[in-house]
């Protein structure tokens, strides 16, 4: 799968043994969560014979198509001798954890030898933050998730959610009902737990303490429900990337440039020359490798609990 950063351009290629009917090659684009519809009916440009190309990249408005990281999948839609025929192809947006520009600034010494593999050198060091850490540092602007019930008065998410749109209760099903919307004040039993260190953005959502009894209020019963499922509309994950992230990701990066790590990457604490013997740390896995970075990224290191209520 193709990897790219977030707000940038993509290219997509469709090849066919021949032309499709009338030329006509249709691009649907959606994203991986909640199955987003993020454009339709884009016209593909027929660079050869059976030869289609489409480009998503910056809009009028300035903001790029590609301007929230997940997984992409592009539809392209076609008709041959008066049959349908759909293809997709995926690619994934990530958030760089610091740049090229930053980085050289601290080490200069470094930018002839790495500058034209810089990308590759971040995107290595950024797995290995978002393994130590558990999670990753993306935002996802204006998207889905769906969370089945725990009969808890709070419900853990996925990913944190940073504004919180709208939740329905069983969407799609005949008991389907709105708990939660934005837009209307008769609906908002639901709130975000506020969570030290999120910049805003909280893993949990919970029924507000103080909630007048309702019509609505008792059909829900101030609980989410083990036997529903809960479609939670908003923008999830993190505004921006935190300072100590970026500051581990060129702790990390220089590391690598310098082999410094060569030792520490493969688990190995301690070397004796004299018989060639050596000691593999029991803590390789918990670790990134460089105790300063873990120290940065100390705070943003996931320990998962649930409430019980």
């Amino acid at each position: 799968m193709d990897t790219i950063k977030i707000n940038n351009s993509k290219t997509l290629t469709l090849t066919l043994p021949s032309d499709p009917t009338s030329n006509i090659v249709t691009v649907d684009l959606y994203h991986d969560l909640g199955d987003t519809l993020v454009k339709t009916g884009v016209s593909a440009t027929k660079v050869s014979t059976g030869v289609y190309t489409v480009t998503f990249g910056q809009e009028s408005s300035g903001i790029y198509i590609l301007s929230s990281a997940g997984v992409y999948k592009a539809k392209f839609t076609y008709t041959m001798s008066g049959v349908s025929y759909s293809q997709y192809q995926y690619f994934n947006v990530y958030t760089p954890y610091t740049d090229s520009e930053t980085f050289f600034e601290e080490y200069p010494e470094l930018i002839t030898k790495f500058q034209d593999v810089f990308d590759k050198f971040e995107l290595r060091v950024r797995n290995v933050i978002n393994t130590y850490c558990g999670q990753a540092f993306d935002y996802y602007e204006n998207k889905t998730i769906t969370v089945d019930g725990n009969n808890h008065t709070m419900l853990h998410l996925d990913l944190p959610i940073a504004y919180l749109n709208k939740v329905t209760m069983n969407d799609g099903y005949t008991d389907s009902l709105v708990i939660y919307d934005v837009t209307n004040p008769s609906y908002n039993v639901i709130e975000r737990v506020r969570e030290s260190s999120n910049f805003e953005s909280s893993y949990y959502l919970r029924f507000k303490s103080s909630i007048i009894e309702t019509n609505q209020s008792r059909l829900i019963a101030n609980k989410f429900k083990s036997a529903n499922s809960y479609k939670i509309v908003g923008d999830f994950g993190w505004r921006y990337v935190p300072t100590n992230v970026k500051q581990a990701a060129n702790l990390l990066i220089a590391d690598i440039m310098n082999d410094d790590s060569e030792y520490r990457r493969h688990g190995i604490s301690s070397i004796s020359m004299d018989t060639t013997t050596f000691s593999m740390s029991n803590r390789f896995y918990e670790t990134t490798g460089n105790i300063d970075a873990d120290v940065l990224l100390m705070d943003y290191m996931m320990f998962i609990m649930d409430y019980i209520v």
